[in-house]
This record gives structure tokens, sequence and C-alpha cells, in this order.
């Protein structure tokens, strides 16, 4: 993965060729877009799906997504450029403006997107876009708050999850489950990446929940949301008309991830299986989204 910082040195005169580094920079912000995708299709029900909708919702969901997370760059590459006293922050500096003039596009035409499917979508692109300066700006800067960080990354899975609801304009109880299971699986990649930043964050006297809690009581948490998650899929077999095959599937996905955790537990220094077992985090979320659909399907048959 490219951060801003390096992304800067490549400098590319191209303009597709800079937009090509910065999506490249943070590849990581599919899964916003696949949480929304994944609702929508739950919310569609028997629906044909409206493959225009579709595809805005998906970019909408991916431009804001990758938006917040070069803003969220380009503050702490600001700080930086304060704190360190090298001319070789001089060419970061040329390039700031011209990240954030993307950045704002980006922001923008995430709306745009959004406002043209229905103004629900679009209200909720604007919640988005508040919740992701709010959690980097110098003003705010809630990404440094403790547990607080945590809370607004997965509140932000929500929001996109929910965006797909209302594309679909349908607000129903196995809808609210879907998002919620959302916002589960980003709050347990939340304590992951601190765990993996736990001795940088140290000296720089950050306080993370791995730093608070301690590591291992950090992995007793992230076990705990993930059968918080099986919970929610019991429910929505009892509750919510998902069949027994979609309850079967969500907790064969989950089951696997706690297997994959606790092999990440006895290893968490090793970084590559840690982003390994993130990315497993994030497509076991969209998995789960299509056991529930899959589930209500065959139940409605």
């Amino acid at each position: 993965m490219l951060s801003v910082a390096k992304l800067q040195n490549k400098n590319p005169k191209n303009i597709f060729g800079f937009i090509l580094l910065l999506v490249k920079s943070r590849i990581i912000v599919y899964g916003f877009a696949i949480a929304s995708l994944g609702t929508y299709f739950i919310a569609n029900g028997f629906q044909v799906p409206d493959v225009f909708i579709i595809l805005k919702i998906t970019a909408s969901t991916y431009l804001l997504a990758l938006a917040t997370y070069l803003y969220n760059d380009l503050t702490d590459l600001k700080v930086d450029s304060v704190n360190n006293t090298d001319t070789s922050y001089s060419s970061k500096k040329a390039e700031y403006k011209r990240i954030l003039y993307a950045t704002t596009m980006f922001f923008v035409i995430g709306v745009i997107l959004a406002f043209s499917i229905n103004p629900m979508v679009g209200l909720a692109s604007l919640a988005f876009c508040g919740l992701a300066i709010a959690y980097s700006h110098p003003f705010t800067h809630l990404k440094n708050i403790f547990v607080i960080k945590t809370v607004v990354t997965a509140l932000g899975g929500f929001i996109a999850s929910m965006m797909g609801a209302f594309a679909a304009e349908n607000i129903s109880s196995l809808v609210l489950a879907s998002s919620v299971i959302v916002f589960l699986f980003y709050f347990v990649n939340g304590p992951l990446n601190d765990i993996r930043d736990v001795k940088g964050d140290k000296s720089g006297g950050r306080r993370t929940i791995p730093i608070v809690i301690g590591v291992q009581n950090s992995f007793y948490l992230v076990n705990a949301i993930i059968f918080s998650v099986m919970s929610i899929l019991v429910i929505s077999f009892l509750l919510f008309n998902v069949h027994a095959l979609g309850l079967t599937a969500g907790l064969l996905i989950t089951g696997y991830l706690l297997v994959k955790i606790k092999k990440l537990s006895r290893n968490h220094m090793d970084k590559l299986l840690m982003n390994k077992t993130r990315t497993l985090v994030r497509n076991s979320m969209f998995a789960v989204q299509i056991s529930l659909c899959f589930g209500f399907l065959i139940t409605n048959i």
C-alpha cells in the first residue's frame, strides 16, 4: 500500500496516472463499497437490481471512503511537515494542494452520485463526509481519542451500509441487522490495526485499545465482537425469516474467522499475517451479508 508521502515523491504528471496512484494508495477502502452493495442486495429483496443504481452507490461509497482516507493522510502529513525541518518536505508541500484538490473532488463526486440516487442517500453521504472531517480535522481530531476513533470508523461502515438500504428504498429489520454487522466487523479491524502499530503508538504517547487493555485482552475483545455477529445471525434466523442454510453459511464464515484470529493472536507481530487477517475480516463482512441475503431469498421462494 502506498502512502501519500511516497505517492508525492513519484509526482506523476499525467492526471489519470496521478488519480490511479491515489486509488492505489488506499486500496483498502473497497470495504465500504462492498458494505453498501451487500446491504443494497438484502434490501432489494426480490426486485430486479437496477444496474445504474448499483454502479452509482458503489462508486459513491468508494469515492467517499477514498477521500476520507486521503484527507486523513493529508492531515498527518501536514503535522509531520510542521514538526520536521528537513528540506525534503518542501517537495511534499508542493504536492499537498494537488492531492487536496483531488481529495475534494472525490468528496464532491461521491456526494453528487449519492444525491442522484435519492435524497436519503445524499443526506447519508453528507453525514459520512461530516464524520470523515471530524475524524481527521486538527480542531476535532477524533482519531486521537481513545475508543472514539474505532467507534467513528465503524460508524462510517454503518452509514455506508445504510446508504445501500436507502438506495433500495427499503429499511427492514434484516437491513438494520446487516448494517450492525458491518459496524461490528469494522470495529474488529480497529483493534487489529492498533495491535499492528502498538510499538509506534507507545513511543508516540497514543492511547489505543491494545495499549490500554493489553494485546491479549484486545484479542478477547475481537473474539467477543465476532460472537456478537454470530448472535445476530441466530436472531436473524429466529425472527427475520432467514433460512437455516443462510444461518449455517454465516456461522461457518465467522467460525473460520475465529480460527484465523486465534492463529494471529499467537503471531501478532507478523505484519504480513496481520494484513492478511484484516483483509479476511473485510471479505468476511461481505460474505456474511451474502449469506443473509441467500437465507432470506430461500425462505421466501
